[in-house]
């Protein structure tokens, strides 16, 4: 009987398997460190575009934030100055032409919000992408930034509760008929066409009213302060975020 005697296989060395074990390692470790680099890039371009994204609606605040200041200014501040002055010399008699229109626009509302943009920091708060924004200073300032337009909020609410007191007690001196003429088909508060006159001046009504007056006035006058102090944060961003992101005007 033929025996057929299989050829030795010999067992690899320990040379042979560290040499495997190298480059099993080296293939896993390039794979890693090419998969990270790709993240890497990817967070880049993520991160410039959350960058440009918040620099437009910064520039849009920029704006806004203007415009709404003058709105402040005209709807109550030069109302709450003149008011007293008007109403101290007014009769039923004596045309109120200037009181019907200035209490028009004291109790217009003029809020925060419908003058910002958060476009940008919602879609990267529901992302969970903050940590994509790489410079700690730019970050801590928008995050700031944000935070004041949610107290200068704050801040308008109450505001609110007292033009509504106000326009409580605006019937109490003003005659209907006149006070539909003193605004426009726009909904903007205009000088009347013809002169119109007070329903009554009440001295006790008329307190009443320059007291609410006043305190929208000078609650106006606090919150018209911290949003020009917040256009100064936004311009100091607007730089920053020019200077460290090499972004063009």
């Amino acid at each position: 009987m033929e025996v057929h005697h299989h050829p030795h296989v010999g067992k690899k060395s320990i040379k042979e398997y560290l040499l495997e074990f190298l480059m099993i390692f080296l293939a896993v470790t390039m794979g890693f460190f090419a998969e990270s680099f790709r993240e890497h890039i990817v967070n880049k371009e993520r991160e410039k575009k959350y960058i440009h994204s918040f620099y437009e609606d910064l520039q849009s605040d920029q704006k806004d934030l203007l415009r709404l200041i003058n709105n402040i200014d005209k709807d109550q501040l030069i109302p709450g100055k003149s008011l007293p002055f008007l109403l101290s010399k007014a009769s039923r008699n004596t045309p109120a032409d200037s009181i019907y229109y200035y209490l028009r626009l004291l109790h217009r509302q003029q809020g925060i919000k419908a003058f910002t943009n958060d476009r940008t920091i919602d879609q990267i708060k529901n992302a969970g992408e903050m940590r994509l924004l790489t410079n700690k200073k730019i970050t801590d300032d928008l995050i700031d930034y944000y935070k004041k337009i949610v107290f200068i909020d704050y801040l308008q609410q109450p505001l609110l509760g007292m033009k509504a007191k106000l326009l409580d007690n605006i019937p109490l001196i003003l005659k209907s008929t006149d006070y539909a003429i003193a605004i426009n088909s726009e909904d903007e508060a205009v000088l009347p066409s013809q002169h119109v006159y007070l329903l009554s001046n009440d001295p006790f009504v008329v307190n009443r009213i320059l007291i609410q007056a006043e305190e929208i006035r000078a609650l106006s006058n606090t919150i018209k302060f911290q949003i020009e102090l917040l256009l100064k944060q936004n311009n100091a961003l607007q730089n920053l975020i020019t200077t460290k992101y090499s972004i063009e005007e």
